[in-house]
């Protein structure tokens, strides 16, 4: 064995410290799986809460106080404004995250940087359809989902001060995904607490007033959010400038180039699909529920949250795999690239699993918290029950991000789509067909997130190992 001394000469300049960008990307390629990954959830998780829960919340809390009427037009926005986060955060924004992750992990530090300008304005000219769609049709949008009167009102301020502002939704939605693709989130949860601490003070002046500031109403609580999510953009975009992270934001000598638009779109598009094809599930099966009666209708409607509240913590873990799938693809580290989704999905799996788990033997304590109703708790026990032994296959929605992080979303869109024909066609036959009540609609719903969830699973396998044997 040759051992090779090295000796640094007195004043020779030492080996220059790895940036922090580098390090982080480095952390990415060779650092250890499973804490790697919760380092990086954690404060995805900690925006998932905030801009889902919190935000909505905070604007229904103080809204509600303007009436019954005020708060059930804020009702008739949310789903869409909610559609409109969704895609901008985990549909465009991802495929913006994927695309700056297999850059750095390819070395093509300078492609990174002009994919951060081009998701950019991407995001500018959906805001603008957006903004033009809601502005000019929301009245009859909101008419068409039963709105009137005073309630329709209510609906088109809030809008047109959401939608109004969807520039800043939508810019903060490509600079966060930005963030996320290089790896480097920890500033994500601080922006983002800070940015709602914010709004918490705002929505109440700007709703009620103070002062010589007249209140605005319900077009407040809008313009409130708004505001709240300028700022953050401001600040991630200043932190994505000032060079600390492995792609640099920056205009100067960025051409627009269609490959790099390709790069984006040809997985951002199709994901688009993901948050249409999913509410659509949901509204099917909740009309479905409809028509079994008040009382069944409040037991799904209770039962069911406990789903959705689900998919915001398994999107935390999705976005660590997205920088980490996509650094190691863009390397050509294929075999790592897939032991760390099969160790997320394992994660996720097991942590809805004990959801479901716990949902099964005690139904109560979470349908308990909407309804006092024996009657309604005893409808959303059962619907529970059947429906928590499919949760296990919410965790692995986790592959949908190792898929968008490959830049190859057709099969999650495929799985979706057929969750969403399942619950259209199956939830049919049960009302008409059966006499099951919510638990032949439980079993549709079980039985969509099964059949999607294999699939996914089938389909990544096979890619992954194709992508093994032909990188």
């Amino acid at each position: 064995m040759t051992v090779q001394l090295v000796v640094r000469q007195p004043g020779a300049p030492s080996a220059p410290a790895p940036t922090p960008a580098a390090a982080r990307t480095r952390l990415l390629l060779d650092g250890p799986i499973v804490s790697t990954l919760l380092r990086l959830a954690a404060p995805n998780l900690v925006v998932n809460v905030v801009l889902i829960a919190v935000t909505a919340s905070v604007d229904a809390y103080f809204v509600g106080q303007l009436g019954s009427a005020a708060l059930a037009g804020l009702a008739l926005v949310f789903p869409l404004m909610m559609l409109m986060q969704q895609t901008a955060n985990a549909s465009i924004g991802g495929a913006i995250a994927s695309a700056v992750a297999r850059a750095i992990g390819a070395g093509r530090t300078g492609d990174a940087a002009a994919l951060i300008v081009h998701g950019l304005a991407i995001a500018a000219v959906i805001a603008a359809l957006f903004t033009l769609v809601f502005l000019l049709g929301g009245r009859g949008i909101y008419a068409l989902m039963g709105g009137e009167g005073e309630i329709l009102d209510a609906a088109v301020a809030y809008s047109n001060a959401v939608f109004g502002g969807a520039l800043a939704c939508w810019l903060l939605g490509a600079v966060t995904s930005a963030v996320r693709g290089t790896g480097q989130v920890a500033l994500l949860a601080a922006v983002y607490v800070a940015a709602e601490v914010v709004h918490v003070a705002l929505v109440p002046l700007l709703v009620f007033g103070a002062g010589p500031l007249p209140g605005l109403g319900v077009a407040g609580a809008g313009i409130a959010t708004v505001i709240s999510f300028a700022l953050s953009t401001l600040v991630l975009a200043w932190y994505l400038a000032s060079g600390r992270t492995a792609a640099t934001l920056s205009l100067r000598g960025v051409r627009l180039e269609r490959r790099l638009f390709r790069e984006i779109l040809r997985t951002g598009l199709p994901m688009c699909l993901q948050p249409v094809l999913n509410n659509m599930a949901l509204a099917a099966l909740t009309a479905y529920a409809g028509t079994l009666g008040a009382v069944a209708l409040a037991g799904f409607g209770a039962a069911v949250r406990l789903e959705y509240l689900q998919y915001p913590l398994v999107f935390g873990l999705g976005a660590a795999v997205l920088a980490m799938v996509g650094t190691n693809v863009g390397a050509g580290r294929f075999a790592r690239a897939g032991r760390i989704t099969w160790i997320a999905a394992a994660l996720a799996a097991a942590v809805t699993g004990s959801v479901g788990l716990a949902a099964i033997v005690w139904p109560d304590a979470w349908n308990g918290l909407f309804s006092a109703s024996s009657a309604v708790n005893t409808l959303a026990a059962g619907y529970l029950c059947i429906v928590a032994l499919a949760y296990p296959f919410i965790g692995l929605n986790i592959l949908g991000s190792a898929f968008q992080a490959i830049g190859q979303p057709q099969w999650v869109v495929a799985a979706v789509a057929a969750r969403a024909v399942i619950a259209v066609l199956g939830g049919w036959i049960v009302v008409q067909a059966t006499d099951s009540g919510l638990v032949g609609l439980g079993v549709v719903t079980a039985g969509g997130l099964a059949v999607a969830g294999a699939m996914i699973v089938v389909a990544f396998r096979r890619r992954m190992a194709a992508l093994e044997a032909h990188p």
